[in-house]
């Protein structure tokens, strides 16, 4: 099958590209899953396939979250321009804008992120702790906010998109629930080179959570999000589970591991099966072969 074209905005804006000579054409917007991890760089949109030649105009940014995405709409009094979030309400909201087949978002993933070390509750007795009740290690006033404040922002962006998304506001729209990273000391890496810290990682070492307990505590905050995506009641939102889809990395890995580059970014062969997945998902709900 054909592997899709991923368009950047500005070839459409100098009419390098024709987007009525694919099919399906579709809008992506999110993190860095969308965009990059590391460098070289690629994600998940490079290995979506269809039978068909299809596109992806892809708006993501690496590290911005649902809440930035929110803020930045028209409606919620927006400023950022030059980032991600203004131009999906340009690419769907004008009135000129292009009929897409779908909208495919990666959210929630930097959201987590940004709350894991408010998560973690504090004066745990690691000693008599259970690894096998990770729900016990963290807090739960904190994890109904972290809810709250997600589940609000992804309602706001598809609110958006159905009320004001002129000849798009009824695509369906697609997201996915990532998969389990390993909390490592993995970062980033450009050409070969660590660049800046890992995102788990230090969070726990920082709070003096023994080793063995760091994998229970992020699958356990993975599987719990995994569900509140699932349980939006939005229209025509599609949530492609994605966890167990890849080889996690080994507990200790300070560089690729499994089918991981680093901590929280998927390796090449992992961004496949995870593609694979989401692109079953659109050829189920467009009726594509």
């Amino acid at each position: 099958m054909p592997k899709v074209r991923v368009i950047k905005p500005h070839e459409l804006e100098r009419n390098e590209v024709v987007l009525t000579e694919f099919y399906p054409a579709l809008l992506a917007e999110g993190d860095s899953w969308f965009s990059l991890g590391a460098i070289p760089a690629y994600n998940m949109l490079d290995p979506l396939e269809f039978e068909t030649f299809g596109a992806v105009i892809n708006l993501a940014y690496p590290g911005d979250t649902a809440d930035d995405m929110r803020r930045a709409l028209p409606a919620s009094g927006g400023k950022r321009i030059d980032l991600w979030a203004s131009e999906l309400a340009v690419h769907l909201a004008d009135r000129n804008a292009y009929p897409y087949q779908g909208i495919l978002l990666s959210a929630g993933g930097n959201d987590l992120i940004a709350a894991f070390p408010h998560l973690l509750r504090r004066g745990v007795d690691y000693a008599n702790a259970d690894p096998a009740d990770p729900a016990a290690l963290i807090d739960a006033d904190a994890l109904a906010r972290f809810d709250a404040f997600l589940s609000d922002s992804l309602t706001r962006i598809v609110r958006f998109i159905r009320e004001e998304g002129g000849p798009n506001r009824d695509a369906p729209i697609f997201t996915h629930t990532y998969d389990y990273p390993t909390p490592n000391d993995a970062p980033a890496r450009i050409f070969g080179v660590r660049a800046g810290s890992a995102w788990m990682y230090p969070k726990l070492v920082e709070a003096g959570v023994p080793q063995h307990f760091w994998i229970p505590i992020s699958d356990y905050l993975l599987e719990h999000m995994a569900r509140l995506l699932r349980g939006l009641d939005l229209v025509d939102f599609h949530v492609v589970n994605t966890l167990g889809t890849i080889q996690r990395a080994a507990l200790g890995a300070n560089g690729s591991s499994g089918e991981w580059d680093n901590e929280i970014h998927p390796s090449r062969r992992g961004y496949a099966k995870l593609a694979a997945k989401m692109a079953a998902a659109i050829r189920e709900e467009l009726g594509l072969p």
